[in-house]
């Protein structure tokens, strides 16, 4: 039974390590990773990690998808963009991190992601807001720099969900 539990522990840590990638792109991986602290819990009948551990687990995950939102806006804002700004940098992230996925496959996601909310902060101050072109790249670099920050911050939040899970993996063996 031991070697199971040490085999399930190895393929916990290829979860947890995939969850946190996931956090980098931007895909919820956070919530991935919330579930396999779920997973283990009750893998461990709740003893090593209790139910009270995963609702602090999930407010911090909730943080983090609030932080994401309005660290980027207020980031973005504070560089001086207009709403136009901030509408492009959405876009823009999201268009960049799908044409950065199929050019480089994985780790153009992340740059597509980045390089995209800059551009696209870039290109809605220049055409909608009609701001000139500094104005427009002063923007852009808050877009770029909410965004990294942001993706920053919810790494830190993955690092503490994945200590947790494994923590608890762990105190039962």
């Amino acid at each position: 039974m031991i070697i199971l539990w040490y085999f399930l522990v190895v393929l916990l840590h290829l979860a947890v390590m995939l969850g946190l990638f996931a956090v980098v792109l931007g895909l919820g991986g956070n919530f991935i990773l919330l579930g396999l602290a779920l997973i283990t819990a009750w893998a461990t009948g709740f003893e090593n990690l209790s139910w009270l551990m995963l609702l602090i687990l999930l407010g911090l995950a909730v943080i983090g998808e609030i932080v994401e939102s309005l660290l980027g806006v207020a980031t973005a804002r504070s560089f001086g963009a207009t709403k136009w700004g901030m509408v492009g940098t959405f876009i823009g992230g999201i268009a960049g991190a799908a044409i950065g996925t199929a050019w480089f496959p994985i780790i153009g996601s992340l740059i597509g992601a980045f390089a995209g909310a800059f551009a696209g902060a870039v290109i809605a101050e220049l055409a909608f807001a009609g701001r000139e072109a500094e104005a427009g790249f002063k923007a852009g670099m808050g877009a770029f720099l909410g965004r990294v920050a942001a993706t920053l911050f919810k790494i830190a939040i993955g690092g503490v969900i994945s200590w947790f899970t494994l923590a608890a993996a762990y105190k039962a063996l």
